[in-house]
């Protein structure tokens, strides 16, 4: 199923606001409305009352004389209290009766003629059921002694109030609609930005790393804007490791390809054996630095690529440099060199990736057994020096001059005067897992008098 657009969501949004609050306050406003008209016509109703006492205050005395079945004709008294609204007469629904102080009726309309007098206790505003009709009466008796009762019907009333209500909700009815299109247009304007925002996108050239304008960016899309950057930024830079690790394959991988390739030809058309077995030695030793190149490029592409991914967690020192010392055992014993591991507590404890530290430590320690001699000696030491943990690999090597320090960790440097079997992806592979966790790393002299010491600073982590 399709999802429904922002604006869409947005402009039904904003209608179901609208008729949220428009239509409540429609029927309070009804409601209300409602009570003040019944008030109004209540007070319109005393109004004609009073009106019909001082016109019959004025008749001819002689009325009280005359026998007791005598009237007035109530017609010359309705014009006084009947209603025309957008010329509609409203006398059938309006009718009353007027005694005099002794009980006689002086006067009556038709539909009110056959009601009897009211009594003392009916005095005021009452509902009276009248010919299936139900009325509202009032009735008062003024200073001239005159009982009046009048009254209206109460479909009346209503035909008043249907009148007004039509008067106000058409307004709403044919407003709403034009809300609904204002607010469409509003919010297709309002969302602006997002479309501007997709089209840039959609025109970025890929592999580019200009980042999206973020100046006339409102301010709630800013966040957006700038975390997109973010992940833009990160995603060229997996590109560009990508690029650049093909590009170290192709480069680092073609020569010991090369030489592998020739010592097997040089094998296959030699007829000494002696030759033939020199010549896949050859092949072998080839071989065997082809699959140590391959490992260190894919180790440095690992640290580059998968650690910052990954979170940190709490690793013990101590035992990852033992289980790395343990791993290159067979490579000690063959140079006979004297490797120490000295730490002044059992356990030293930061917060990083145990992958990188691991590499950190097999690099270190697998560049100063390849650039010590025979029988030579390697220091390994960890200590915690306030809130820092302290690194320090020493060995008596040749060691790595003061002015050529800044320049051994770019990628593949390797001196050419070196005779060891290194690629100058070691220290590369070391410095970037320094990085990794906002470390500070130092070359030094060793302290043996030669060779090379490497410092590195760490913060340890909190017990």
């Amino acid at each position: 199923m399709k999802a429904a657009s922002l604006r869409t969501r947005l402009t039904w949004l904003i209608i179901a606001v609208q008729i949220g609050v428009l239509i409540p306050l429609g029927v309070l406003s009804y409601q209300r409305e409602l009570r003040e008209m019944d008030q109004l016509l209540d007070g319109r109703l005393a109004q004609a009352g009073r009106t019909v006492g001082a016109l019959l205050a004025q008749a001819p005395a002689s009325l009280a004389t005359e026998s007791p079945d005598a009237t007035l004709p109530a017609e010359a008294l309705r014009g006084a209290v009947l209603v025309r609204v957008h010329k509609h007469n409203y006398e059938p629904e309006v009718g009353f009766q007027a005694y005099a102080a002794n009980g006689k009726l002086l006067a009556a309309t038709s539909n009110f003629s056959g009601l009897s007098a009211p009594s003392a206790e009916e005095r005021g505003f009452r509902d009276l059921d009248v010919q299936d009709q139900t009325w509202r009466t009032f009735i008062l008796q003024n200073q001239a002694g005159l009982v009046i009762r009048i009254g209206e019907r109460y479909d009346n009333r209503r035909e008043i109030t249907r009148a007004l209500v039509m008067e106000h909700s058409l307004p709403l009815f044919i407003g709403l609609p034009l809300l609904a299109l204002l607010a469409s247009l509003a919010v297709k304007r309002g969302l602006r930005p997002l479309a501007l925002l997709a089209e840039q996108l959609g025109t970025r050239t890929p592999g580019s790393r200009q980042p999206i304008a973020v100046e006339h960016t409102p301010r709630e899309i800013t966040p957006l804007v700038v975390t997109l950057n973010q992940q833009l930024g990160r995603l060229e830079d997996t590109i560009e490791r990508e690029h650049r690790f093909a590009s170290d394959v192709a480069h680092e991988l073609r020569t010991p390809l090369t030489a592998t390739m020739i010592h097997l030809e040089s094998a296959q058309i030699a007829n000494d054996p002696r030759e033939i077995e020199f010549t896949l030695q050859s092949a072998q030793q080839s071989l065997a630095r082809l699959a140590r190149r391959v490992e260190q490029i894919l180790a440095l592409a690992r640290l580059e690529a998968g650690a910052a991914s990954q979170q940190r967690v709490r690793l013990e020192l101590v035992s990852l440099a033992t289980e790395v010392i343990e791993e290159l055992a067979p490579v000690i014993a063959d140079k006979d060199i004297a490797l120490s591991l000295n730490h002044e507590m059992d356990a030293l404890w930061v917060q990083g990736h145990e992958a990188a530290l691991t590499a950190m430590f097999r690099n270190l320690i697998e560049n100063a057994l390849r650039y010590t001699q025979q029988a030579g000696r390697v220091e390994v030491s960890i200590e915690q020096q306030g809130r820092e943990v302290i690194i320090s690999i020493c060995d008596d090597g040749p060691g790595i001059p003061a002015e050529r320090r800044d320049v051994v960790f770019e990628r593949f440097h390797r001196a050419a005067e070196s005779e060891s079997r290194g690629y100058g992806l070691g220290l590369s592979i070391v410095q970037r897992a320094v990085e990794l966790h906002d470390a500070r790393i130092e070359l030094l002299a060793s302290p043996y008098g030669q060779g090379l010491q490497v410092r590195i600073h760490m913060l340890a982590a909190s017990a």
